[in-house]
């Protein structure tokens, strides 16, 4: 089945929305098997990637016609369901159909060129979110649709004169009430999903620059571009030990590791890496703040065992539920 076929299936089949989980579900998804290695498997999609790209922008523009012709747009991972981010004003929405975020794998293979060919954003403790600027209005989604009404100087947002649509990639930090970029999708008539994430970032970052008024919104609630940099163990260490936002203090709570020419997938790839902080020493051999080993679990011994469990885990809620299933049609 290839990517777009996925895609297309993602719209058709919708998860379980009643289960909760915290933000480690956002970006792995550790059930996979895969005979490949990692290293195997990002030399393989990075081949197979340019001949791709055409069907990843087709695939999007069926995703845009979704969102902003209907509107009842529900997100959906092969993970579990995002906890409620208790937005004000949040809307009900009718069962839409499904959409995907780029999802990461565990940063288990680090790969030897991961100084040359790597980015990496520091990613504060939140719940993954949409922020789509389109008619005047820029709509925050979760996992379960529509949850927040913004209006923002973002193309299409409804602060700046001119129509347009920007779709960025993001995290919402309850505590600051920040919504924290992490990558771009689309910027008023451009699409971004064929561009490689060195061309996004830099995209992404010259525009905010470019426009002070784009972190602000006509809410409480601000804008913040995640910075980037190349994953060098150096440069890694300072930035650890540093806020994300000087303004409220937000801590980092793991690492996304972005390969420069990775595209915008609506599917995991293990061209995007994920660790959480406290796993730093062991990965990286990097120092890290009291405050991010304390997130450490109390039975936590090393990535792959860590990974054991999980799936162990899900195999049993798995087994229960179908058991549970199984009760209730006997019963009946």
């Amino acid at each position: 089945m290839t990517m777009v076929d996925n895609l297309l299936s993602d719209f058709t089949n919708s998860n379980d929305l009643s289960t909760t989980s915290e933000f480690c579900h956002l970006y792995k998804n550790s059930n996979r098997a895969n005979k490949l290695s990692q290293h195997e498997r990002r030399e393989l999609l990075l081949k197979d990637q340019k001949n791709r790209r055409h069907d990843l922008v087709d695939g999007f523009r069926d995703v845009a016609k979704i969102f902003f012709d209907d509107e009842n747009v529900e997100f959906s991972e092969s993970t579990e369901v995002l906890v409620d981010m208790d937005f004000d004003n949040i809307e009900e929405q009718k069962k839409p159909q499904t959409f995907n975020f780029m999802e990461s794998e565990w940063f288990s293979e680090v790969p030897e060129d991961l100084e040359e060919n790597w980015l990496v954003k520091l990613v504060p403790e939140g719940f993954r979110v949409l922020a789509v600027a389109k008619r005047n209005k820029t709509i925050i989604f979760n996992k379960k649709g529509r949850v927040l009404t913004l209006k923002t100087h973002l193309p299409g947002g409804g602060l700046t004169k001119g129509s347009g649509l920007t779709v960025l990639d993001c995290i919402y930090n309850k505590v600051s009430k920040t919504i924290f970029i992490l990558d771009c999708l689309h910027w008023n008539t451009m699409s971004l999903l064929d561009s490689e994430t060195n061309f996004r970032f830099y995209w992404l970052k010259n525009k905010f620059d470019e426009n002070s008024k784009f972190v602000q919104t006509n809410k409480s609630f601000k804008l913040y571009p995640l910075d980037f940099f190349p994953a060098q163990r150096a440069i890694i260490q300072d930035k650890v030990f540093e806020p994300l936002n000087t303004e409220n203090k937000v801590l980092c709570e793991g690492l996304a590791f972005y390969h420069k020419e990775l595209h915008y997938i609506f599917e995991e790839t293990p061209l995007l890496g994920w660790l959480f902080t406290y796993m730093l020493p062991e990965k990286l051999g990097l120092d890290i703040l009291p405050e991010n080993l304390s997130k450490m679990p109390n039975n936590y011994e090393c990535l792959e065992k860590y990974v054991e469990n999980l799936k162990q885990k899900n195999n049993q809620k798995h087994w229960r539920k179908s058991k549970q299933e199984k009760n209730k049609m006997d019963i009946s």
